[in-house]
């Protein structure tokens, strides 16, 4: 499955994919752990609010908003680390019945597909967070470019994964990626 590259072509590819993978290993991880703290934050003003409530007869009319912010906001945080983990959903049954060439082929036209579509929704969401700098959140004092701010962040970070499992595909296809695997056609990234 390994044919011969120009070996010039294959440093720069390979200087490419470390330079994106030192940018989405830490933004990825951090991603995650970031997400992991806002769930616990969900999970305390939950808390508060029950307690507030049963003790205090006292609402808390912000947390609930606060907390819609959390969810989209660690949805969005933990999206990279998913897409470069290999963490989404795979269709396997037809893929595994594809001879390697045909199955890598495929996955790159599937990472190139979804960095496509990434990079689409990136350009859309700059003037939905401009948008943003008009509105107010009802019952925070916060203006919605704030939260709708991890959209486009979000949005390139996955650009990013797609350029990076894009280019290990590719160079896959001429000599083996320690760090990819690839189950059916979705690629991912084992550097932890």
């Amino acid at each position: 499955m390994h044919d011969r590259a120009p070996p010039g072509l294959l440093r720069f590819v390979d200087r490419a994919i470390a330079v994106i993978a030192r940018v989405n290993r830490p933004l990825a991880r951090g991603g995650r752990s970031a997400a992991g703290a806002l769930v616990a934050g969900m999970l305390l003003l939950a808390i508060a609010q029950i307690v507030t409530r049963a003790v205090f007869d006292l609402t808390l009319d912000w947390a609930e908003e606060l907390a819609r912010f959390m969810l989209v906001w660690a949805v969005l945080l933990v999206a990279p680390f998913a897409y470069r983990s290999g963490a989404k959903v795979a269709i396997s049954g037809l893929v595994q019945s594809l001879p390697p060439r045909l199955l890598l082929f495929t996955s790159i036209v599937l990472n190139l597909l979804a960095g496509w579509i990434c990079l689409m929704l990136l350009v859309e969401s700059i003037p939905f967070w401009q948008r943003g700098l008009a509105l107010s959140a009802s019952a925070l004092p916060i203006q919605m470019a704030w939260i709708y701010a991890i959209v486009p962040l979000a949005l390139l970070a996955l650009v990013l994964v797609a350029v990076e499992l894009v280019l290990r595909l590719c160079a896959s296809a001429f000599r083996p990626d320690l760090d990819l695997r690839l189950v059916g056609s979705v690629a991912s990234v084992d550097d932890d």
